[in-house]
């Protein structure tokens, strides 16, 4: 598959996501915000489908990339929508290699001070029940050989480590956190993954959302967590 094939739908889907009914007054429907990047846009259109009936479900067109990008904009994104669960993923843009130095976008010191500032807004923004999600896993040999990168722009290693900074963090908030990295794990990245070694195929997008759905539907009250 190449990264064009998957790209294309992808505009559709920040589309599809952006434009999402809104509950309205009197309606019983809880909103349902999703934040995040290339994987969260990757997922959503499972999250609305198995979201319906039961909430509204609004995301930014957006790519929200880093942590301090959506810090930047994560109060447009929020604020006056009264969500009741605000699911946020970020890490895989912090993580990105430098070609010239090797090294992350952000410093895990960095990535640490974002996370804590992300989550004392959304305090100040909002009384909605938070669920970061863990940054999924990638595929290092793909990443080398792809068409896109050429090179090795994240590591599993790398990841394994701001992931673990991020659940301290979200403790500190009493964050609920959602381990993507798992789930991508465990179906295996071959399966879940597209040839860049990054982005979701069908089949990850298909199991990462009905993860991030049903994570979400633990904390309106209708499931169990996995």
């Amino acid at each position: 598959m190449r990264l064009t094939d998957f790209l294309i739908p992808l505009a559709g889907l920040g589309f599809l996501a952006a434009w999402a009914p809104m509950a309205t007054a009197g309606e019983e429907r809880p909103v349902v915000i999703l934040l995040g990047d290339s994987i969260r846009i990757g997922y959503q259109r499972v999250v609305i489908s198995e979201l319906a009936g039961k909430a509204n479900v609004w995301a930014p067109k957006a790519n929200c990339k880093h942590t301090q990008f959506t810090l930047e904009h994560i109060e447009e994104w929020v604020k006056g929508r009264k969500p009741a669960v605000v699911h946020i993923n970020c890490g895989l843009h912090d993580l990105f290699l430098s070609k010239a130095t090797g090294k992350p976008r952000h410093s895990l010191d960095v990535y640490a001070d974002n996370l804590r500032a992300i989550f004392e807004k959304l305090r100040r923004l909002t009384d909605a029940k938070i669920i970061f999600a863990l940054t999924t896993a990638v595929d290092e040999e793909r990443q080398a050989t792809s068409k896109t990168y050429g090179r090795v722009v994240r590591r599993n290693a790398q990841i394994a480590v701001y992931n673990a900074k991020a659940k301290e963090i979200a403790g500190e908030f009493n964050v609920r956190v959602n381990d993507l990295y798992a789930v991508v794990q465990e179906g295996g990245v071959d399966v879940m993954l597209i040839d860049d070694g990054i982005h979701l195929s069908p089949e990850g997008a298909q199991r990462v959302g009905k993860q991030v759905a049903q994570s979400i539907l633990a904390v309106l009250g209708g499931k169990a967590d996995r």
